[in-house]
């Protein structure tokens, strides 16, 4: 059965202990910044949990600095990772549910998240169109800025098409 929970000290030696591939977060400091965050209001953290192991994380910041949500007051579904032995077993999907139902209670109508373009991506790309996510019209971003058709622009984690749903 698994667990989620907002996101506490306890649960940063859990995540650092866990192979969660390429993307998944193992630094220390890195935790220590998102709960100052945490603690200051900037961003809402969960942690999914299997056995009193976290096997998937993700966090809603509350202002985007993606211009595009930031200008509209759109909460970013942000750092959303799950265990790699655990991908496909719906905690992701559990995650970004209670993510959505904290948006809903602080009375946000709308909800996004920046989804990478190259195929280690593609999973997280169907999940979110399968929840009802499509894009928000803006276009493709690299570091939150518009691309310029013609651009010569390296296809990294930085080049991100930006995704909504309606609550």
């Amino acid at each position: 059965m698994m667990d989620i929970a907002e996101l506490a000290p306890t649960h940063v030696t859990s995540i650092i202990g866990c192979d969660g591939g390429n993307g998944w977060n193992r630094h220390e400091r890195h935790w220590l910044d998102v709960i100052g965050q945490v603690e200051a209001g900037l961003r809402t953290t969960l942690v999914a949990e299997l056995r009193g192991v976290v096997v998937g994380y993700g966090s809603l910041l509350w202002r985007s600095s993606y211009p595009g949500f930031a200008a509209n007051g759109i909460p970013e579904i942000h750092d959303l990772a799950t265990d790699v032995a655990h991908r496909g077993t719906g905690i992701a999907t559990g995650l970004i549910g209670a993510l959505e139902q904290l948006a809903r209670q602080r009375g946000h109508t709308t909800i996004g998240l920046g989804v990478g373009l190259y195929a280690d991506y593609g999973a997280a790309q169907r999940l979110y169109v399968r929840l009802g996510y499509g894009p928000d019209g803006k276009g493709v971003t690299y570091r939150q800025q518009p691309v310029v058709p013609g651009a010569p622009l390296p296809v990294d984690d930085d080049l991100l098409l930006w995704l909504t749903k309606q609550l």
